[in-house]
């Protein structure tokens, strides 16, 4: 492809397959004056008449209904109608579990006044309809989602609000990372990279907000992210700014959708590609979860979309995770090739591969002249006189995760359009040299996303090839990868263990290593296979003996006692706890003493023998008397009942019991007692009738023997 023709197909082809126009795009970066004065906020109406990749299944097209929890929208209510001027509030996530639409559902109800969902109704056939708000001036509101990418630092130093203003931060953890990351903006007409994350955004607003900055405007700050990340929970707690600016103690984990919800996303679905179901054998919401469950056990609102969208193919099939997925993909490949057209489809796809692996951070024109894939017609494509072309990236995550992580070998794409592994590798390679943070963050979304089946690892993570300057973090990347792994991923697990062995000399990143180390060694344990994770036990010594060395070497030995001490090995169990617990005396390492000592007590008394149980139990008093450990306690002495019990030895039993009492009122040690409580109850209950009965055996016997 020549130069002439290479630049047009991005203003005719790309630009009907992302639509976006090329000038559009660069304009949509700068105001006239050449500075941004204010955020800048996603067009996601723009979006909606896009004809995007999976735009069927985008939170912004509004396709289906949403039922919001009722409780969700009360604490919405507080949160924006609170008098201080800045107030941020974390609602977290699985990835596919509905927060961007929830979050767009708010934005429209404080636009508009009226809620435009549903509340679930326990006895109703229906959702009941949410009243309208009030109290409220709500035509001085601006809400929506914030484009960081197009968003300089310096106008957040500089920014007054002029309303009320909500703003979204989609992917919040995305925006957070360490000092290295970069956010494209645009300043003098130029294409400038600033150093900030979503935390500095907050603490600067903090500040301006203390100093009346905002006037008699509230400022509220929504971050959306995903539950449970290894990494990046840090800040939520660390923000050197007032807490009462931070909505919640927690994070909100976002409820699941009701069974009603989730069928009336799959009805909607249904309606619009005209399809009313009939005749298929999952017609109500209890036949229509039973499918749902098998494909995803979460029961996601994605997957409900997906599953829909199958169905309408094939109702009867027993479709699978990997089913739904793979439809999805196959009518975004034939997308492609409707839109962007054959000649096309090659720098489309791989154009689209670089947006979905930064997030819409890197596109054909970050390409340098001497790279690789300079040639292909990708960096000619976009270095056009009107400007600098951005696609949108492949979404909703986990699809656009599944169009990187697949083969790239449909039938429907032509033969040249394919991605090989050696070009995967230079496009991934690419991403990380530009955009290391945020392909970092995509690996981790998909070690989460994908982790039953991370065969993906070997072609699209371990053979990236990096420079210096991104191995912190590629290790940091890898550690969390594994965490994500359970006794089923071991062969994935264990290539990433020797792959970050081999990065370095042994005196490098020793805390990624010991951490990665301590997670494997957790892996094989779950699966029962202790001669393989002693060897990785060892091998810890070696990484030297900071505290967070020393701290995973505590975890890994918990880990190892427990499952040893599950199968009956107490011996190994005992030598590994008196050669790696028992010398360390910091107060950091009585908890996992603790749990270590617990699953020793548990072990000698499963087998009967008593007196080294109690022993330890006894012991359990030298490690401090804070909260936790009278938890931890409490939990053992629960233990010792239930063995006791089941032994017919209720006098030790009740007099465990009766200790408790000692370990305070606390909830948490208060739900210990009353479980202890019923484990007793129950067990005597049980041996008394078992004492009947065989009174009631003998007596039948006895007048027997007499007649």
């Amino acid at each position: 492809m020549g130069i002439a023709n290479a630049f047009g197909w991005v203003g005719g082809a790309l630009g009907r397959l992302f639509g976006v126009k090329v000038a559009a795009a660069a304009r949509s970066r700068k105001t006239s004056s050449g500075s941004m004065i204010e955020p800048v906020l996603l067009d996601l109406q723009n979006c909606m008449e896009q004809p995007r990749l999976f735009h069927e299944f985008h939170f912004s097209g509004r396709a289906t209904r949403y039922v919001m929890n009722e409780s969700l929208w009360r604490d919405f209510e507080v949160f924006y109608r609170a008098p201080q001027a800045l107030s941020w509030w974390l609602i977290t996530g699985k990835a596919g579990s509905g927060k961007s639409r929830a979050a767009l559902e708010f934005c429209r109800a404080l636009e508009t006044g009226k809620a435009e969902f549903r509340f679930p109704a326990e006895s109703a056939a229906e959702p009941v309809e949410v009243k309208p708000l009030s109290g409220e001036d709500f035509s001085n509101w601006k809400t929506g989602f914030l484009d960081l990418m197009g968003t300089p630092f310096s106008t957040w130093k500089d920014w007054k609000p002029e309303q009320h203003t909500l703003l979204v931060f989609d992917r919040a953890t995305r925006h957070y990372n360490d000092s290295s990351r970069f956010c494209t903006g645009w300043q003098n007409g130029e294409d400038v990279r600033h150093r900030f994350n979503a935390a500095e955004i907050i603490r600067l607003l903090a500040d301006k907000a203390k100093q009346g900055d905002f006037g008699p405007f509230r400022v509220r700050l929504l971050l959306l992210e995903r539950e449970h990340r290894q990494e990046g929970w840090d800040w939520y707690r660390d923000l050197s700014l007032d807490p009462s600016s931070r909505f919640r103690e927690e994070p909100t984990l976002l409820p699941p959708m009701t069974p009603e919800g989730l069928f009336g996303i799959a009805q909607d679905v249904w309606k619009n590609v005209g399809w009313e179901g009939s005749g298929a054998a999952c017609t109500t919401s209890d036949a229509f979860l039973d499918k749902l469950c098998s494909v995803d056990s979460d029961r996601r609102a994605l997957f409900a979309m997906l599953l829909a969208a199958a169905m309408t193919t094939d109702a009867e099939a027993a479709f699978t995770r990997r089913d739904v997925l793979k439809r999805a993909l196959d009518g975004g490949y034939e997308r492609i090739m409707q839109l962007a057209g054959k000649e096309s489809a090659a720098q489309a796809v791989r154009i689209l591969v670089l947006s979905t692996l930064t997030g819409g951070r890197l596109g054909a024109c970050d390409l340098d002249k001497d790279h690789v894939l300079w040639n292909s017609g990708l960096g000619h494509a976009a270095n056009g006189e009107e400007g600098i072309f951005y696609p949108w990236p492949a979404e909703p995550e986990l699809l656009g995760e599944g169009f990187i992580l697949d083969d790239m070998k449909q039938d429907g794409i032509p033969e040249d359009a394919r991605i090989g592994d050696d070009e995967m590798r230079a496009l991934i390679a690419k991403a990380w040299e530009t955009c290391s943070p945020e392909m970092a963050y995509f690996f981790e979304c998909c070690g989460q996303d994908f982790s039953s089946d991370p065969t993906w690892i070997e072609t699209r993570f371990l053979n990236c090839r990096l420079a210096d300057v991104d191995t912190p973090l590629y290790m940091r990347t890898a550690v969390n990868l594994v965490t994500w792994f359970g006794k089923g991923q071991l062969d994935a697990a264990r290539k990433i263990y020797e792959h970050m062995n081999s990065v370095g000399n042994a005196g490098m990143f020793c805390r990624e290593r010991a951490e990665v180390s301590a997670n494997l060694i957790r892996i094989y344990c779950e699966a029962g296979m202790f001669d393989e994770a002693s060897p990785i036990f060892l091998a810890m010594n070696v990484l030297g003996d900071s505290e967070e060395v020393r701290r995973c070497r505590a975890a890994a030995s918990v880990y190892l006692i427990g499952e040893l001490c599950k199968v009956g090995e107490l011996v190994r169990a005992r030598v590994m706890f008196e050669g790696a617990l028992a010398f360390e005396e910091a107060g950091e390492y009585q908890i996992p003493k603790t749990l270590a000592l617990i699953s020793l007590i548990n072990g000698y008394a499963k087998v009967g023998d008593f007196g080294e149980s109690r022993e330890l139990f006894d012991s359990l008093v030298i490690y401090g008397d804070s909260e936790v450990m009278r938890v931890q306690r409490a939990k053992a002495s629960v233990n010792m009942i239930v063995c006791y019990s089941k032994a017919g030895r209720f006098k030790d039993a009740r007099a465990v019991f009766e200790s408790m009492a000692s370990l305070g009122d606390e909830p948490k040690v208060r739900a210990e007692y009353i479980k202890a409580s019923r484990f007793l109850g129950f067990f005597a209950s049980a041996k008394q009738t078992e004492s009947e009965e065989d009174e009631e055996r003998e007596e039948k016997q006895s007048v027997v023997a007499s007649a």
